[in-house]
C-alpha cells in the first residue's frame, strides 16, 4: 500500500491507528456510510409498529430479529439454533430478514415453520425489534445503528479447534464491527464452539426488556455512534479527493 497507494481513505475509525501509528502511513478517516444509509431511512421511513404488522401480516407479539447471513453456508449453521433458542422465549415472535437470492423454502429447511420471514424490508425490522441475533457482519453495526441490542452468533464446524486458534494466533481480540469499532466487548459474541443453544439463551436473556445487560448496550452504543461521526461519508470523501487533486494539480503545474 505505502508503494502503490497516494491517498487511503477508510471507512472504520480503528484503521487509523492501524496505518498511522503502527505503520506510519498517514490516511483519512472519511466516516462511515452505514451511518449515512440508516439516518437515511430513519428520515424517509416514519413507519409505526402497527403499520409494519399490518404490512407484513406479523403477528402484534414484540419483534426479536433474526439476522444470520447472506450466505447459504451461514444460514445452515446458525439459523437453526437460533431458531432452538426462539422456543424459550414463547412471548415473542422471532421473525428472519430474509437475504437476497436465497428462497423461502431454504430456509424451511431449517426454521420448520417455527418463525416469520420478511424480504427487502431488514431497516424496517430492526427500527421494530426489541432484540436481535446477528450472524457477525455489516449487519451488526446496522443493528447498532438502529440501538437494537443483539447477540452476535457465529457458528463454525470444527468449533474447538477455531477456537483454540482464535485464542493462541489470531492478534484481534472480536470478530463483530461494533466490538472492533468499540475496542472493547459492547455485544457478546458466541464464536465456534461458543455458539450453543444454551449460550444464545443466556445471552439473549440478559439483553430483553428486564435484562440486567439491555440498558448498559444502548449506552455503549451511544459510545459507539460518536465514535464513528456523523452521516455524511461519501461526500466528505468525495471533497477531500477533489481537494487533493487540485493540490496536486496546482504543484505539478508550477
Amino acid at each position: 500500500i505505502k508503494r502503490d497507494v497516494d491517498e487511503l481513505f477508510s471507512i472504520l475509525p480503528f484503521e487509523v491507528e492501524f496505518f498511522e501509528d503502527k505503520h506510519h502511513y498517514p490516511i483519512h478517516y472519511v466516516g462511515n456510510p452505514t451511518v449515512d444509509e440508516v439516518t437515511a431511512f430513519r428520515a424517509e421511513h416514519p413507519e409505526t409498529y402497527d403499520d409494519f404488522i399490518r404490512e407484513t401480516g406479523l403477528d402484534p407479539k414484540p419483534i426479536i430479529a433474526l439476522l444470520a447471513g447472506s450466505r447459504k453456508q451461514e444460514i445452515k449453521d446458525n439459523l437453526s439454533r437460533m431458531i432452538e433458542a426462539s422456543r424459550a422465549f414463547p412471548e415473542y415472535q422471532f421473525v428472519i430478514a430474509g437475504a437476497p437470492g436465497i428462497a423461502p423454502e431454504f430456509y424451511q429447511i431449517y426454521t420448520e415453520g417455527n418463525a416469520k420471514i420478511v424480504f427487502g424490508q431488514t431497516y424496517d425490522l430492526l427500527s421494530h425489534a426489541v432484540a436481535a441475533l446477528v450472524t457477525s457482519g455489516t449487519a451488526t453495526l446496522e443493528t447498532a445503528l438502529f440501538c437494537v441490542p443483539q447477540v452476535v452468533c457465529y457458528y463454525t464446524a470444527c468449533g474447538k479447534l477455531v477456537s483454540f486458534l482464535r485464542r493462541h494466533i489470531l492478534k484481534v481480540k472480536y470478530i463483530s464491527l461494533v466490538n472492533l469499532i468499540a475496542g472493547k466487548e459492547v455485544v457478546s459474541e458466541l464464536v465456534a464452539d461458543g455458539m450453543t443453544v444454551n449460550n444464545v439463551k443466556e445471552q439473549l436473556a440478559k439483553i430483553l426488556p428486564g435484562g440486567e445487560g439491555r440498558s448498559r448496550m444502548q449506552k455503549e452504543y451511544e459510545s459507539l455512534i460518536r465514535i464513528l461521526g456523523e452521516s455524511g461519508a461519501s461526500d466528505r470523501a468525495a471533497v477531500q479527493i477533489v481537494e487533493l487533486l487540485r493540490q496536486k494539480y496546482n504543484r505539478s503545474s508550477k
